[in-house]
């Protein structure tokens, strides 16, 4: 059933700025941890009144059923339709908000009115998209500098560049994993639909380059990490290095970079008395590095590229009125 399209432009923001807000979930056999996600997203359908949007892509658990029987909107696709930039724009266009929230399944809010706080970040009109605070149920050494470093308790703002971001080693401009965009901006400036990762980080340089700012908002805050096997980190960065390479924006992963980067985690390990684990820390970043240079290194380019670095159909220097 179809659902009228209650959005309208920010550009023009009045003084009760109010925007409509909807939260769009990917998801595939979301398994035990969704129960819990579930019932947080039902409070917020029930109590602030957010549409909440589950895309499943093919589970074979009952995570959709579990999902409708929830009174949650659920819309399925086939696994073969999937990918992370395409299905975030699917639910852009599916959602009927001024502002679209995403999560992945393996998020769980802290802050139940976290919705909230990401749209009271568009009360500015040049803002495109605001990402929250993520901290990890569980953490390594590598995982705890790497939050200290991407998600401080203070709040960070992104401005325009005029060539846009290229991403730095281990620096996190923005993520997809629990975060809020512009939904008029999103419809213009959509996801890069044919990059298998990372489709975050070239959104992000694209919104940057068109003259629009990205929020770090630490008062939205949620659990969310990874563990990574070995094989799962290099295959990670591998396609990190690729997608990035693809839209030439990995000239930030200089050797200076990636060995100030490493000096200073390695300042942390000795602040924080974990001498002991450097082997670890030796291992686990040669394996990043490896899997990102070897990435980088791919001949791969997007398909429907118009430019260095710019997708077809988006045109930079847009801006903010």
């Amino acid at each position: 059933m179809s659902t009228p399209d209650r959005s309208r432009s920010l550009d023009r923001q009045s003084p009760d700025f109010r925007p409509a807000v909807s939260v769009v979930l990917p998801i595939r056999d979301g398994g035990e941890i969704f129960r819990y996600l579930r019932r947080h997203l039902v409070w917020l359908q029930e109590r602030l009144g957010v549409e909440v949007l589950v895309i499943d892509s093919g589970s074979t658990d009952t995570t959709a059923d579990d999902a409708e029987r929830a009174g949650l909107r659920v819309h399925r696709i086939a696994p073969a339709q999937f990918g992370h930039g395409r299905t975030r724009n699917l639910g852009v266009r599916l959602a009927t908000g001024d502002v679209v929230c995403f999560l992945t399944h393996d998020v769980l809010p802290c802050t139940p009115d976290w919705p909230l706080a990401f749209a009271a970040a568009f009360e500015d009109a040049s803002v495109a998209g605001v990402y929250g605070r993520q901290v990890p149920r569980d953490a390594t050494t590598m995982e705890m500098f790497f939050v200290s470093l991407n998600y401080p308790a203070e709040r960070l703002r992104f401005d325009p560049q005029p060539q846009g971001h290229h991403p730095r080693p281990g620096r996190v401009l923005f993520s997809n994993a629990f975060s809020a965009l512009r939904r008029d901006i999103a419809l213009r400036i959509p996801f890069v639909e044919d990059i298998p990762y990372a489709e975050d980080l070239v959104w992000a340089h694209q919104v940057l380059k068109a003259g629009y700012s990205l929020i770090y908002e630490p008062r939205a805050e949620a659990l969310h990490a990874h563990r990574y096997t070995t094989r799962g980190l290099f295959r990670r960065t591998y396609l990190v290095g690729k997608a990035l390479h693809g839209f030439e924006l990995d000239g930030g992963a200089s050797l200076p970079e990636s060995a100030r980067f490493l000096a200073a985690e390695l300042r942390y390990f000795f602040r924080q008395g974990h001498v002991h684990r450097l082997p670890q820390l030796l291992a686990y970043e040669f394996i990043r590095w490896a899997g990102f240079q070897v990435g980088r290194k791919s001949r791969w380019k997007p398909r429907g590229r118009s430019g260095a670095g710019e997708p077809a159909g988006v045109a930079a220097g847009g801006g903010a009125s």
